[in-house]
């Protein structure tokens, strides 16, 4: 149990560390971006669930905090490059139905999992980016318009090509690599369906 434990929070580490350098890979989508760094914090979450899906989602936005801050505003830094990665971690909620589904070889019902801790990870990600926008970048605004309804378009168009990035590649891993989602010794699924894990 104490061998697990480690290896999985050094797993959580390990992804974080991945999430924090893919954060410095940019593809444009006019004025924003496909949030590459997402793809590890959605994948360790489903692998280990909520508590370490937010750690790791915690050490990644806190190390870009640091490295990406610039210094002036603490506040600011903390809302624009911490706050939007601390709760992705939160698709780790569908991690035990993903890795049942996936043990008993249903994959369309492990597709909709994945797919919905996806939608709701990354969804999570662009409000708090939504709200630094809003908050911090008021002056961008032309006069006569809601900070709101100016920022909304761009952050949707983001949210929905991360989302579909995010959702595809996970659900590509699960069709040709099912096993691993599955850690071994997996807390979400039972001692028989263990036993039948390590018979296949």
């Amino acid at each position: 149990m104490g061998s697990n434990s480690t290896k999985a929070w050094i797993e959580a580490a390990l992804f974080a560390v991945l999430a924090i350098a893919l954060a410095y890979v940019a593809m444009p989508l006019g004025e924003y971006t496909i949030v590459f760094a997402l793809l590890p914090l959605l994948f360790v979450s489903l692998r280990r669930g909520i508590l370490l899906g937010l750690v790791s989602g915690t050490v990644t936005g806190l190390a870009l905090f640091m490295l990406k801050g610039e210094g002036t505003d603490v506040a600011a830094d903390i809302l624009t490059q911490a706050a939007p990665f601390v709760f992705v971690g939160i698709a780790g909620f569908f991690a035990k139905f993903t890795q049942r589904t996936l043990n008993n070889k249903r994959f369309p019902n492990a597709a909709l999992n994945i797919v919905t801790a996806s939608f709701f990870g990354t969804l999570v990600y662009f409000v708090w980016a939504l709200i630094s926008d809003i908050f911090l970048s008021e002056e961008a605004v032309p006069a006569g318009v809601s900070a709101f309804a100016h920022f909304l378009p761009g952050q949707a168009l983001s949210f929905a090509a991360t989302f579909a990035v995010s959702a595809v590649v996970l659900v590509l891993i699960a069709k040709f690599a099912p096993k691993a989602y599955i850690p071994k010794g997996s807390r979400f699924l039972s001692r028989k369906e263990k036993s039948k894990l390590l018979n296949d």
